[in-house]
């Protein structure tokens, strides 16, 4: 069983990353200009993004109502305390779901993020890396930072199908063995059966 954000991740998310996606395949046939295929690009990356951040919150969301309804045991003043505690002030909420964000977020639930995802999954070891190159790519493009954007090529990564099909790779594996460690590391604290 998984949670209803990773079947959303894998379903609705998807779709919404498949049809960026079309829309690339699309210009590319139709046009020979490199600046055109590059804004279709462009908005790929900016709906990976996107629906990763989604699905982020959506997950952190789902935790924080297990959590908050669990702990609470029947008290719903305690119930709503503890949504509204988990849920302020979230990076998720503000920003980019870059490595930084995701483990501050998910701190709250009383486990070192990182650390449970590569006891988890030792490919966990590049992800926040990963990331982060997602996030800066991003922010290069969405802000024209042309320096930004020759530094990351410098680092060997580019606007291109190549990285744009590796990082959609990596998301769904991110999210994937987020999905079962933060099920997992509910289940611990509370002393409960996983919820999802």
């Amino acid at each position: 069983m998984t949670s209803q954000a990773l079947t959303d991740w894998s379903a609705k998310r998807a779709l919404c990353i498949d049809l960026a996606w079309q829309m690339h395949s699309a210009q590319v046939a139709a046009t020979t200009a490199g600046w055109e295929v590059d804004q279709a690009l462009a908005v790929v990356l900016q709906r990976m993004a996107t629906e990763f951040q989604g699905f982020c919150r959506a997950l952190h969301d789902e935790a924080s109502e297990f959590f908050a309804v669990t702990a609470s045991n029947g008290n719903p003043q305690l119930e709503s305390t503890l949504r509204q505690l988990l849920t302020k002030g979230r990076d998720v909420d503000k920003g980019n779901a870059h490595n930084e964000a995701i483990a501050r977020d998910f701190a709250k639930f009383g486990f070192l993020f990182w650390p449970a995802m590569t006891a988890a999954d030792s490919r966990a070891r590049t992800w926040p890396t990963e990331l982060k190159k997602i996030t800066e790519m991003r922010n290069g493009v969405a802000h024209d930072d042309v320096a930004k954007l020759r530094t990351l090529a410098g680092e060997g990564y580019f606007l291109n199908e190549p990285t744009l099909k590796a990082w959609q790779t990596n998301l769904d594996d991110v999210a994937t063995v987020m999905d079962d460690v933060v099920g997992l590391s509910l289940g611990a604290l509370l002393g409960v059966p996983r919820p999802w």
